[in-house]
């Protein structure tokens, strides 16, 4: 009798001991990795810092008409700022060339330019080395 005892003492005292290694693991994943596995969201002043803005371009559009803005790239790190500042031709030219797809109807929609967008990010991205642009802002857009 005092075998089984013993074994059940035995058997409760690793049950708690494996439920309190599971139950602290969970606290330190929940207040560690509170983000669920997203990038931590950044300041104003941290976007602006990774940040690069393309000179004015103006190309023309598919059938008839031209674009002029100006495009800001949202980098997600410095490396990748880095990387998209000594790209800057190649990015400026694959750019034009994706304007050149739309039309100057296509543009004038938010659906149009949403798209636009997600062209860039998807093409700039396909350029970088390694990381990457998470946003496109437009500026100054005037479609003819």
């Amino acid at each position: 009798m005092k075998k089984a005892v013993r074994t059940m003492l035995i058997m409760v005292i690793g049950i708690v001991v494996v439920a309190g290694g599971v139950i602290g693991y969970l606290l330190y994943a929940k207040k560690h990795h509170a983000t669920g596995g997203q990038p931590a969201k950044l300041s104003a002043k941290q976007m602006a810092n990774l940040q690069v803005t393309l000179p004015q371009m103006t190309t023309n559009l598919a059938g008839s008409g031209i674009i002029q803005f100006t495009l800001t790239l949202q980098a997600d790190s410095k490396s990748t700022k880095n990387e998209l500042t000594l790209m800057e031709p190649q990015i400026s030219d694959a750019v034009n060339g994706i304007m050149r797809e739309f039309t100057s109807d296509q543009l004038r929609t938010d659906a149009g330019l949403n798209q636009l967008k997600a062209t860039i990010v998807s093409q700039v991205n396909r350029l970088l080395p390694s990381g990457k642009v998470t946003a496109v802002y437009l500026s100054q857009v005037l479609v003819q």
